[in-house]
């Protein structure tokens, strides 16, 4: 099984950057599934539904959501749909709306089902959130299905925590249980760190996928104004910018008969604006 797992969509040009990347991850690498992180999808904070179907129509397979969750309430009954391949971060209120887990299909007859957890980190996080450490194991245990293969995504600031929820799911979900973690991702700083691997050769990681969308800019926004607000102290809008687009992310490929991840491959994928 071969998974493209893309960082955060900012905006309409980072939802242009998918729609372009999408054929290029099938035909290179012969992708079968593709998830992202749309949270930033509408003007670079939040997502609509039409947004959402946008990224459905472009190819992707399950949108997962950080942060900027609840930035459009218009997505809520969309998010609370559970025929919908998107979801909400797992370990905020257990009250708060939206599915907190994605079930992929299996893209053949005898593949094990993938699920797609995401949860927040909360070093230098402002929103509330429960252990994602113990969300996790929640998640994971619920899970029924003996064959069943789990990519956890991680939506926070530092690296330490995501390498640490790395090993987490090493110690906790690559050996006995019906589900196993095959990978953790990082996203949430919109720029793609330099340390995918294969930790005990069974589990992908990588601490930020990085960002699809304007990488002329400053995380996905106007240098000239986030320059002007952070030299200057200065309040103008930080708008999406609109060069040098990519689509981050990484593609795995997955044992699955021993449900295990066996490459990760981080990749940026350019188109013209």
């Amino acid at each position: 099984m071969v998974v493209a797992f893309l960082g955060d969509v900012v905006g309409s040009v980072g939802r242009r950057a998918v729609a372009h990347a999408v054929p290029v991850l099938r035909e290179r690498h012969a992708v079968t599934q593709v998830i992202v992180n749309g949270e930033n999808s509408r003007q670079g904070a939040g997502i609509t539904p039409d947004n959402f179907r946008e990224l459905l129509r472009s190819g992707v397979h399950a949108v997962t959501l950080g942060d900027h969750v609840y930035k459009d309430r218009a997505i809520l009954p969309v998010l609370e749909d559970p025929e919908q391949p998107i979801s909400r971060p797992a370990n905020l209120s257990m009250e708060a709306p939206g599915k907190r887990i994605i079930r992929l299909s299996s893209p053949g007859v005898d593949s094990p089902p993938l699920y797609v957890v995401t949860v927040l980190g909360r070093i230098f996080m402002s929103i509330p959130s429960d252990n994602p450490f113990a969300v996790v194991d929640r998640e994971i245990g619920a899970i029924r299905e003996q064959n069943a293969m789990v990519i956890v995504e991680v939506h926070g600031e530092t690296t330490s925590e995501k390498q640490a929820m790395a090993w987490h799911c090493v110690q906790r979900w690559t050996s006995s249980g019906a589900a196993r973690v095959v990978a953790v991702v990082g996203t949430h700083t919109h720029v793609q760190t330099a340390d995918a691997r294969i930790i005990d050769n069974c589990l992908a990681a990588i601490t930020d996928l990085g960002m699809s969308g304007p990488h002329r800019g400053v995380i996905g926004r106007s240098a000239e104004a986030t320059v002007r607000a952070m030299a200057q102290q200065y309040p103008v809008p930080l708008d999406v910018a609109s060069d040098d687009l990519r689509a981050c992310g990484v593609v795995l490929r997955l044992d699955a008969v021993s449900r295990r991840a066996i490459s990760i491959e981080a990749v940026a994928i350019s188109c013209r604006a």
